[in-house]
């Protein structure tokens, strides 16, 4: 498939919105209103045709890669088994290629290009480097960072969060009072829950962390339990807790006042959290860059000047691709 000139130069913003009502259409719950809506937004201007024609483009060629996936894990599942394939393997493998892969496609889009279902369904939602505070009562506040999507939960009267993904900076007790209930904010099949403290929780796939920086915090995980304290962190999972670390909260709480710290992370970590606040994705071309070790502070609202100091530093070579992908080699 193709992209012609005029389809490459849409703009971020549309491509944003662009990709959101593609992942609306392909989930098969778009109403008529809906669709007067897409047709309106489309002839609003040139910039919306063009960004979701290139939108629909790039989400044919991922159903493409995903049918082609299929196929390649059928190949080598016949090939194991001695040239034979039931009735039954076949028809899955047909029906994830022609349904699953577009499912899987809209639950877990690839390099995170646009919004999963999940997230467009969140009751409290951050786009790509946008920050904002919700208040829930009067002696609870949150903080979201970039790409945090939230859903609300009563919890018999008492306000509580669900965290899809993302991070959030909360305080309890913010008026100098515990509250009457424990807040709790749930995440994957664990739960954090303060009556009066400030802690920042973060949620990336599988990994799972909370810090306390005031007050104490009780986690759930499974069968597992832990409590923080002042200046302490832990890395928790699906059913398992690690161990109780000291946290730096000058570093945790760096996002809340505009900056990403980092004191000798390897670049491939330094890397993965500035792909958080920019559109498109940064890319290492090998493992060795990785490796590389950087101290360094960057503002979030000037997260591009990000790249091309970490290129001219370790003397990289940047190249810009379309679509805000850069490859650093």
């Amino acid at each position: 498939m193709r992209f012609d000139s005029e389809m490459v130069h849409a703009s971020d913003d549309a491509m944003t919105v662009a990709r959101r009502w593609i992942v609306r259409l392909r989930s098969g719950e778009m109403t008529q209103r809906d669709l007067d809506e897409l047709a309106q937004w489309r002839g609003q201007n040139d910039q919306n045709r063009r960004a979701f024609a290139l939108a629909n483009a790039q989400w044919k060629l991922l159903k493409e890669a995903a049918v082609d996936l299929d196929h390649e894990t059928t190949r080598r599942s016949r090939h194991a088994a001695g040239g034979s394939l039931t009735r039954r393997v076949w028809i899955g493998g047909a029906l994830a290629a022609s349904v699953g892969g577009v499912a899987y496609l809209a639950a877990r889009p690839p390099l995170e290009l646009w919004p999963s279902l999940a997230e467009l369904n969140a009751d409290y939602r951050t786009d790509t480097g946008e920050r904002r505070q919700i208040a829930l009562g009067s002696n609870i506040s949150v903080d979201m960072n970039t790409r945090t999507s939230l859903t609300a939960i009563d919890q018999g009267g008492a306000p509580g969060l669900k965290l899809i993904g993302g991070e959030i900076a909360v305080t309890a007790g913010r008026e100098g009072a515990d509250l009457e209930r424990p807040f709790v904010v749930f995440v994957g099949d664990s739960r954090v829950s303060a009556l009066h403290a400030s802690f920042n929780l973060r949620s990336e796939g599988t990994s799972i962390s909370v810090a306390c920086l005031e007050g104490t915090v009780d986690i759930e995980c499974g069968n597992h339990r832990a409590k923080l304290s002042l200046g302490q962190r832990v890395d928790f999972g699906a059913d398992s807790i690690g161990s109780v670390m000291t946290a730096d909260g000058r570093i945790v709480e760096a996002w809340r006042r505009g900056l990403l710290v980092f004191e000798n992370q390897p670049l491939s970590q330094v890397v993965t959290e500035i792909n958080r606040y920019r559109r498109g994705r940064v890319v290492l071309a090998n493992a060795n860059i990785g490796r590389l070790p950087l101290d360094a502070t960057f503002r979030l609202d000037r997260i591009e000047d990000a790249v091309p100091k970490i290129a001219r530093l370790f003397d990289l070579k940047l190249r810009s691709l379309p679509g805000g992908l850069v490859l650093l080699s």
